[in-house]
């Protein structure tokens, strides 16, 4: 099974696949304006990858869905741009990554620099046919492969412009009430749906309006700056990935996609800045991280944004579920926020239709709820602090906005656990992770870490097709074994 279209074989000719290619979907007048509910089987809320994803994985299993998004388009703002093996994998599954990867660059090398030297490495090629190693592709391309395959393919529908201001879930009809309004024209719909999937960011109005808490905390000394640029960095030595390690003026650089002098650089800021007053001062950040200067480069974007470490209390209240960042945000360094969204996505769709076309219960979804929970909890969260701690050389270095100091603003916002993580021990650890690096067999153990925010590729085996669930175990690296892999207990 080399080729990619084997899975996609095995599910055509499996029972759990069906494809209705969405024609319109109009059969359902629209009630713009009217007190008349449209009923759907499941509404998803958010129209990104997370989203998408979801959508696609029950669509090719019979079951028809709606997309609601708030905003007139996908979101065309710099965000998420790396997807490694693990996420590629869930790609593959709903059928769009010959045509991701077409519109994507093979990302795979990340370094490490130090006062513009490179102090280390590690090769992320796995040497697989299907995933030989991470992809680098903007997410808003990402969004569009997603939507153009899933409009044109599937019994779906995507909705934009709607926001969603009201949720009442009735237990008695099994069934959850949306209203949404047009933020331009603030004409009003009515919805109701069997279960309703909240993928819409980590300001979810899902969550807020199901009362479902957040807990954790939002970073509060410093935003981060994503900026799309356009400059060479492959001739002076930078690989497709680049940590920039500094506690003040660190920068994660990477190359975007197919043009190859696109470029993210993501940079801490000082809270409170506006994106003019980041722009005002873009040089004095970009002097440090660049390997030479002055340099002539074209900003082409540029968007602010505050990093969290929050989690929802739960991911499943009745029949609303949420998913990716609406249900968790960590900060962004290491590119584990949409990895790990796209790994509830694919599970969340095939359980959800699993329990919707009657082959598995209901509470097969509190399995999907507490497993992804618990990896968000026990793996995305820490790791992501601690690429955060080693960027900025966190416990050993000046830290002019006491971003690692625990004061009175650390224990307000209850992050003494975390911030205790930056020790003066940390230099000598750091030194000796970059000195370590130069083994082969512990870069290898740095890329198997990712799968460990998947779950075990058994874990509902029984409601698949078995020689689906035989080839998705066989698309995993060797040196992993499904129970080191495990999601539930």
């Amino acid at each position: 099974m080399g080729s990619s279209n084997n899975l996609l074989d095995l599910w055509r000719s499996s029972s759990f696949y069906f494809v209705e290619v969405n024609s319109g979907n109009r059969d359902l007048a629209s009630a713009m304006g009217s007190s008349s509910a449209e009923h759907r089987q499941v509404i998803v809320v958010g129209c990104g990858p997370v989203g998408l994803t979801t959508a696609t994985n029950l669509a090719r299993l019979g079951v028809p869905v709606l997309i609601l998004e708030r905003n007139h388009e996908v979101d065309q703002s710099p965000r998420a741009s790396a997807y490694q093996p693990c996420a590629q994998a869930e790609l593959l599954e709903t059928g769009t990554l010959d045509d991701v990867k077409a519109q994507s660059v093979i990302n795979d090398r990340l370094s490490f620099w130090v006062n513009k030297e490179r102090v280390a490495y590690v090769d992320k090629r796995e040497g697989g046919e299907i995933f030989p190693a991470g992809i680098n592709c903007p997410q808003p391309q990402l969004a569009a492969i997603l939507l153009n395959h899933l409009t044109t393919r599937y019994n779906s529908e995507v909705r934009f412009n709607q926001q969603v201001t009201e949720i009442t879930q009735n237990d008695e009809s099994n069934t959850v009430s949306v209203t949404a309004i047009n933020p331009a024209t603030k004409e009003q719909t009515k919805y109701s749906c069997d279960w309703l999937v909240g993928t819409d960011g980590a300001g979810s109005s899902v969550r807020k309006l199901c009362n479902i808490p957040f807990e954790g905390f939002s970073w509060p000394k410093e935003d981060f700056v994503a900026t799309n640029i356009k400059y060479d960095f492959y001739k002076h030595g930078f690989t497709t990935a680049n940590f920039v390690l500094d506690p003040v003026n660190w920068a994660v650089v990477t190359i975007l996609g197919a043009e190859k002098d696109l470029w993210r650089i993501a940079f801490g800021v000082r809270a409170g800045l506006t994106n003019e007053e980041i722009r005002a001062e873009l040089d004095e950040h970009y002097k440090h991280i660049f390997p030479v200067w002055p340099v002539d480069y074209e900003l082409v974007q540029l968007n602010k944004y505050k990093p969290h470490q929050r989690c929802a209390q739960t991911f499943r209240k009745g029949r609303v579920l949420l998913a990716g960042d609406a249900a968790h945000s960590n900060n962004p360094i290491g590119g584990l926020g949409l990895t790990t969204g796209l790994l509830d996505a694919g599970p969340l769709g095939r359980a959800l239709a699993a329990v919707i076309n009657g082959k598995a219960p209901e509470s097969l979804l509190d399995v999907w709820a507490k497993a992804r929970r618990d990896k968000w909890l026990n793996f995305t969260n820490e790791f992501s602090i601690e690429n955060k701690r080693l960027i900025q050389r966190g416990g050993y270095s000046d830290d002019p906005l006491d971003i690692w100091k625990i004061d009175d603003v650390a224990r307000e916002h209850e992050m003494e656990q975390w911030l205790a993580m930056a020790t003066p021990a940390k230099k000598d650890a750091d030194l000796k992770f970059y000195k370590a690096l130069e083994d082969p067999q512990v870069q290898l153990m740095s890329r198997m870490k990712q799968w460990e925010i998947t779950m075990d590729p058994m874990w509902m085996a029984q409601y698949e097709d078995p020689e689906v669930v035989k080839y998705r175990i066989s698309l995993r690296p060797p040196a992993l074994s499904a129970t080191t892999m495990a999601g539930t207990d």
